[in-house]
């Protein structure tokens, strides 16, 4: 019985709680937020001691593991808490601010065999995981182009709710960080590891003072590349091309754009290989090549998170989101800070240095986000 701790009970941490409450294998043995109403809501719901001190909480409750649920700037410092406490952890997305405290988390928990997950949850939707299948399937061959928008509108009210989400310091990030660091996730579970980013980011409508447009080019190890396309001052389109040697796939969703299963999930497959087209295996010098094309199937399964990371712990294996994979994600968003302020072209791994020099500038307003006049 694996006995564990939430940090941080409004929104996603109190139904992690009632999760774990509920989950076998899982023993639920404490809970902790500065929210004395709620946490004592909580705790008194689901049995559990209370704690103001998530640190007290740590040092005085025998645990195995904890999960973290706070906001962004309090994943690293009280993630490496708890992995020096020798505790498994479970911190909610994105897994650091910085590549740097990214590092420093995955350094501990290695270091002392400790479990640490992330909450990209996207992994788990049946939509994505039957995307991922094909592409590792070889159904689309070689991938050497990616189009990839998450569009949405955020309204200020959704900023004025939770004042923390409005700053570099607190959020590290605006749409980048806390709308779409799920399918920048995605995109790398999917396509492999990146190596390079360009990209130009703005604050096209609101007052914060983070980014809410994002537009970048990302190119992998595998030699494919993705234009991404992220904001949150448009209409809702979740939309992602994927196209291969073999073939290519649309997949798209306008109802949500954290959606499970899409609108519309369509494999074209192509008469013959594209490279052997253009190079005219078939003797013709105009036209296109040909494509048929089919429905994509998508099951009703889907994995939970939470269960893999209590299972890993129980049984040595791996959570579905490990702290070294998720921080590519983080590795992206990263860089594409980095090239959007600096106007440059940015090597992944992103240079630490610079980029802990760059927070600082925009935590202390030194340097700000572009804004069209």
């Amino acid at each position: 019985m694996v006995k564990i701790g939430v940090v941080g009970l409004n929104g996603i941490g109190g139904r992690h709680a009632q999760t774990l409450a509920e989950m076998e294998g899982a023993e639920l043995v404490a809970v902790a937020d500065l929210k004395e109403d709620l946490l004592k809501e909580v705790s008194e719901k689901l049995d559990v001691k209370p704690w103001t001190d998530f640190r007290e909480m740590v040092s005085g409750e025998d645990l195995d593991a904890v999960v973290i649920a706070t906001p962004h700037f309090l994943h690293a410092p009280m993630g490496l808490h708890c992995l020096e406490a020798g505790l498994h952890t479970f911190v909610e997305k994105p897994v650091a601010m910085t590549v740097s405290q990214a590092d420093r988390m995955i350094d501990a928990a290695e270091s002392r065999g400790l479990k640490l997950a992330v909450g990209h949850n996207y992994r788990t939707f049946p939509g994505n995981r039957a995307l991922k299948r094909l592409i590792d399937a070889g159904e689309l061959g070689d991938i050497y182009r990616v189009l990839w928008q998450w569009l949405e509108a955020r309204a200020e009210a959704y900023y004025d709710r939770d004042i923390w989400r409005c700053t570099w310091e607190h959020a590290g990030g605006g749409v980048l960080m806390n709308q779409t660091s799920h399918d920048i996730d995605l995109l790398c579970w999917m396509i492999g590891e990146p190596v390079e980013v360009s990209a130009m980011i703005s604050n096209w409508g609101h007052r914060a003072e983070i980014e809410d447009t994002a537009i970048a080019n990302v190119r992998f190890a595998s030699g494919a590349v993705c234009n991404l396309q992220l904001s949150i001052c448009d209409r809702r389109l979740n939309y992602r091309q994927i196209s291969g040697d073999k073939g290519t796939v649309i997949y798209q969703d306008e109802k949500n754009a954290n959606s499970q299963v899409p609108d519309t999930f369509r494999l074209g497959r192509y008469d013959m290989p594209m490279r052997q087209f253009i190079a005219g295996g078939d003797g013709r010098t105009a036209g296109q090549n040909e494509i048929s094309w089919e429905d994509v199937a998508v099951d009703s399964e889907r994995p939970s998170l939470m269960e893999s990371f209590i299972s890993a712990i129980s049984d040595g294996g791996e959570p579905i989101t490990t702290g070294r994979s998720a921080r590519w994600a983080l590795e992206v968003i990263n860089g594409i800070v980095l090239s959007g302020i600096r106007k440059e072209v940015v090597s992944i791994p992103v240079d630490r240095d610079r980029y802990d020099e760059l927070m600082e500038e925009l935590t202390s307003g030194k340097t700000q986000v572009y804004r069209p006049s």
